[in-house]
């Protein structure tokens, strides 16, 4: 870059000369000496920037002809930089206008990879946060934590059921307040340093010590014994039939008991991939070659952030790059295991009660905000989609006061501010005034905004384990337990700690329902949709399946070259 810089320099020198100058005069221009001058100029011709032939006798200039404008070389550089992914250097010499334009053009080279390396790009279209497991909380970085960390256990989709993790075997005694879990022998981490049962203890303790929005599901631990041939004990307040399923979470994540300072960008993990770039514009991921279980298929995942679409861009999920005209594209949809809701603040006097709640779901109806063939969304009359809960009834009379004023809250997905504005035109049609607030998913995370906020709409994205799914959504520090009245909560946690005693999932799936059917129909949340999930398949990309959690692993990727 710095040869271009100085042509740039030069360039710009000779624009402003009625003639040809000599060698002295350009190395003066240059600040540099003649000899040095003469090698630029040699290393620029060799290039084919420029052609200079140098005047011989006296009275015989010097010809200099530029044959590339620096604009067109630079434009040539950052191509070169962002085909071979080098997305950081590119736009590290442009300003703020140049790198939006820059941006703009990212898409253009999604498709371009080294075949050989088995290397794949994936677009993003909002930056990643933390990716400690401790403080993971959106679905995409419970995604990346998944394919970053390893866990004692594992949950198989397809299956349904728990496997080993990097635990080969584990059992429980006294009523299933004891569970031991043996690890597999020769683990390391992606440093090359080992993981032993004293690493899965120290990351047990941090996760019921610090605080996080999932402490909760930890605080029932007492202590943490380790024994021979890698044994690990969990010694637990109350009985706990869920605690296998807790530990195949991405939060129960395995990390390393001596961690760096950047340890939330720069994570070291022991799962299938390790990250090797985490910058503003990308995360690359390459396959950790001492991976416990099988190698990944890909050499390389990388993952590039773009800036969000201006409208609908059809796609949640983008598996590899093709031209808009591709008839070969594949796209599959899937429905997610979870729910777009509402939480009205019953603080507030205009929701105090459930018949004002419930007035409220009413008018909000579904089948007034959209229609039933949207493809990217279905009607909810419960939490998860298999729930019938309450069916809102859609009324034609507001029972507001006409000119309250009302403060909701949203995220800023794009399927989320347009379910937003469908609600907040609503809320207006029925006499309110809205103030309405779209806030990034970091601001959103830190809550700051709920003391002052009427109304939120929110999202839950559960994980493949649909059963240990609904008893984190209804015990953890979700959103609606924030403003849910402290007997309400007690009624449920006596409920969830009955669930946790049932070795059945059968039965615990049927207790969850009736809390979900209590929520819903006291007004606590009021369920809007349940989301489709839509993903584009490159015809070269394979592996891609989709699962009630939206995302595929990783290591299942493969190419067709």
């Amino acid at each position: 870059m710095k040869l271009l810089d100085q042509y740039r320099k030069l360039h710009a020198f000779l624009q402003h000369q009625e003639q040809q100058p000599g060698l002295p005069a350009l190395a003066l221009a240059m600040h540099c000496s003649e000899r040095n001058m003469r090698n630029l100029l040699a290393k620029m011709q060799q290039r084919g920037w420029l052609n200079w032939q140098a005047g011989r006798g006296r009275g015989n200039h010097s010809q200099l002809d530029f044959l590339q404008t620096p604009d067109s070389l630079a434009l040539d550089h950052l191509s070169h930089l962002l085909a071979s992914g080098d997305l950081e250097q590119a736009f590290a010499s442009l300003d703020d206008s140049q790198r939006q334009q820059l941006a703009t053009r990212l898409p253009d080279y999604l498709g371009m990879s080294d075949h050989a390396s088995r290397s794949l790009r994936i677009p993003l279209f909002r930056r990643v946060e933390s990716l400690d497991p401790l403080k993971v909380h959106g679905r995409l970085e419970a995604h990346l934590v998944r394919q970053i960390f390893s866990r004692l256990t594992r949950f198989d989709h397809q299956q349904k059921a728990l496997r080993p993790g990097i635990a080969h075997h584990w059992e429980s005694e006294k009523n299933c307040t004891v569970w031991h879990f043996w690890l597999r022998p020769g683990l390391s981490f992606h440093d090359g340093s080992e993981l032993g049962v004293e690493d899965v203890k120290a990351s047990f303790l941090r996760l019921r010590d610090e605080s996080a929005i999932y402490q909760r599901l930890y605080r029932h631990l007492q202590h943490i014994d380790t024994g021979p041939s890698q044994r690990i004990s969990f010694y637990l307040e109350h009985p706990d039939h869920l605690w296998p399923h807790c530990l195949a979470t991405a939060n129960s994540s395995i990390v390393p008991r001596h961690r760096a300072a950047d340890f939330a960008r720069f994570p070291v993990g022991s799962g299938a991939f390790r990250i090797v770039r985490n910058n503003t514009y990308q995360l690359t991921l390459q396959a950790f070659k001492d991976y416990y279980r099988e190698r990944p298929l890909l050499d390389e995942i990388d993952l590039w952030m773009l800036p969000p679409p201006s409208g609908p861009s059809g796609f949640d999920l983008q598996f590899g790059h093709a031209n808009q005209d591709c008839t070969k594209k594949q796209t599959i949809a899937g429905a997610e295991s979870g729910c777009t809701y509402i939480v009205c603040n019953p603080a507030r006097s205009m929701f105090k009660t459930i018949e004002q709640r419930l007035a409220l779901a009413d008018w909000l109806a579904p089948e007034t905000l959209f229609d039933t063939e949207e493809r990217s969304r279905k009607h909810a009359s419960g939490l998860l989609i298999i729930w019938k809960h309450r069916q809102a009834k859609k009324t034609k009379c507001s029972s507001f006061k006409a000119g309250s004023k009302l403060r909701m809250v949203s995220g800023q997905t794009n399927e989320i501010l347009e379910l937003a504005q469908k609600i907040k035109a609503r809320l207006e049609a029925g006499g309110f005034i809205v103030q309405w607030t779209s806030l990034p998913f970091d601001q959103l995370l830190a809550r700051e905004w709920m003391k002052d906020a009427d109304l939120v709409v929110a999202r839950e994205v559960m994980h493949d384990d649909q059963d240990f799914g609904c008893y984190e959504w209804f015990a953890a520090d979700s959103l609606f337990r924030r403003w849910m009245p402290a007997a309400a909560l007690k009624t449920m946690d006596a409920d969830l700690m009955k669930i946790k005693s049932m070795a059945d999932s059968k039965r615990r799936m049927l207790a969850y329902a009736r809390i979900g059917k209590r929520l819903v129909q006291e007004g606590w949340m009021i369920p809007v949709s349940h989301e489709n999930q839509l993903v584009s398949i490159a015809p070269h990309v394979a592996g891609v399946r989709m699962t009630p959690f939206g995302f595929v692993s990783f290591n299942e990727l493969w190419l067709r070259h």
